[in-house]
């Protein structure tokens, strides 16, 4: 049984600037302006949405074990949130790099509003042709974003983007188990409508990063602390559900809710935040 589903073609689909473009403005003003899940430490935990979401970037960015001087990759950046508090956490300088130029327009700005203009930078490239030279850079990381590529091109381009001994880190969904048909359908309809790509299980994961490179030195599940996420912005999309049908029309705003209700509620796909190391001689690099 196959370690992954495939519900698309391979690399970026150009549609996925029109459907973030689409969903991102509602998501910003009532999920919150980072656009991905929160971290809570139990139920007990009444952290906000905007402040969980906080934590799991700095979740991430301690991982980089980025400082003052080091050059930091982000993929699929968005608006820039993320980028710019690990630029402020760690002092290192940040390159974002996505597809959507509007969404690279506001991190600018969220940028040179925070101080870090001079080190936070962003361009609008792909990450399976990046234009940077073969190891420009100490880290790298990815939130929510790998779910847009195939993992077998996405990892060995990303490699070769790293330094020896730089690190990659990764906070994405994956496959706990390999799908079955049924569970591949309930998937696709969800990856259909943010026009991802494909879901790995780890030993996936391990294998591909093993191909190109890259050796595995932390991993962990986060699915527990994610729960909150979706509960919590969904109550507040309830609260402006006018808003909502006005902008997206009442059969998708409601498709939306239910697709995701879906895709939160199955429990063959988890969350997990996974560290990777670019070993000295990766395996084809220069």
């Amino acid at each position: 049984m196959s370690n992954r589903t495939e519900v698309g073609a391979a690399g970026p689909s150009p549609d996925v600037e029109s459907a973030y473009g689409l969903f991102a403005p509602l998501a910003e003003k009532y999920w919150g302006p980072d656009l991905h899940n929160g971290y809570w430490y139990g139920s007990e935990d009444d952290t906000s949405l905007e402040d969980a979401s906080a934590r799991l970037t700095e979740l991430v960015a301690d991982r980089l074990r980025a400082g003052p001087g080091d050059r930091v990759l982000d993929v699929g950046c968005g608006n820039g949130r993320p980028a710019v508090a690990v630029g402020s956490r760690t002092g290192a300088a940040v390159t974002g790099i996505d597809v959507n130029r509007s969404a690279l327009g506001a991190a600018a700005e969220h940028a040179a509003a925070n101080g870090v203009g001079d080190r936070v930078s962003f361009e609008c490239a792909d990450a399976l042709d990046p234009p940077f030279h073969p190891g420009s850079f100490d880290a790298a990381l990815l939130i929510e974003s790998s779910l847009h590529f195939e993992l077998d091109e996405l990892l060995p381009s990303l490699a070769r983007m790293l330094r020896p001994s730089g690190r990659l880190v990764l906070e994405t969904p994956y496959a706990k188990v390999p799908l079955t048909e049924r569970t591949r359908r309930r998937t696709a309809e969800y990856y259909e409508m943010i026009q991802a790509v494909s879901l790995d299980t780890l030993p996936r994961h391990l294998e591909v990063a093993d191909a190109a490179g890259l050796e595995p030195v932390e991993f962990v599940d986060i699915t527990e602390n994610t729960a909150q996420t979706w509960p919590r912005a969904l109550e507040r999309l309830r609260e402006h559900w006018s808003e909502i049908e006005r902008v997206l029309g009442s059969e998708l705003a409601e498709r939306a809710v239910r697709v995701v209700d879906d895709w939160r509620a199955m429990p063959e796909v988890g969350f997990m935040v996974m560290t990777l190391r670019r070993r000295e001689r990766a395996p084809g690099s220069d």
